[in-house]
């Protein structure tokens, strides 16, 4: 045989795989659309929902009865666990902010004890002038007296 007459396997195998490929789909599209295979469907999985839940239903059971925690247990507690953590990370925020406002009230008292302590000292010094111009006007007067006399 001449290499013109020998048959192309490479588009032979091709096109097998194309028929293959829509009588294949085909057929799952009828399947897929039969009302019986639906309904086979819906039923199976009503089934193993009930299996589940039946078998859910024994292991808590046994769990129970060996005194130990059910799924149902380790939800609620993770629950509670998570509602703890919300809350304390809640209260160190609080903590949080009570220092910032103590620091703040910590620096205000202490700007404030810093200005009486300045207008004391200024106070102080005008009185210690007042006081040292009330001498010399008692000085004079005494002076004026005295010379008077």
């Amino acid at each position: 045989m001449s290499q013109a007459q020998q048959p192309d396997f490479t588009k032979l195998s091709g096109q097998m795989y194309e028929l293959w490929e829509k009588s294949s789909s085909a057929w799952w599209d009828e399947v897929l659309e039969s009302p019986a295979f639906l309904k086979s469907m819906g039923e199976n999985l009503a089934n193993n929902a009930e299996a589940r839940s039946a078998y859910q239903a024994k292991v808590n059971q046994g769990l129970e009865q060996l005194h130990l925690p059910t799924r149902e247990d380790l939800l609620r507690i993770a629950r509670i666990a998570s509602l703890l953590e919300d809350r304390q990370l809640k209260l160190e925020d609080e903590i949080l902010g009570l220092r910032d406002q103590l620091a703040r009230s910590e620096k205000d008292a202490l700007l404030a004890r810093i200005q009486t302590a300045e207008t004391r000292l200024e106070l102080e010094a005008r009185l210690a002038q007042m006081e040292s111009k009330i001498d010399q006007l008692l000085n004079r007067s005494v002076s004026a007296t005295v010379e008077q006399d």
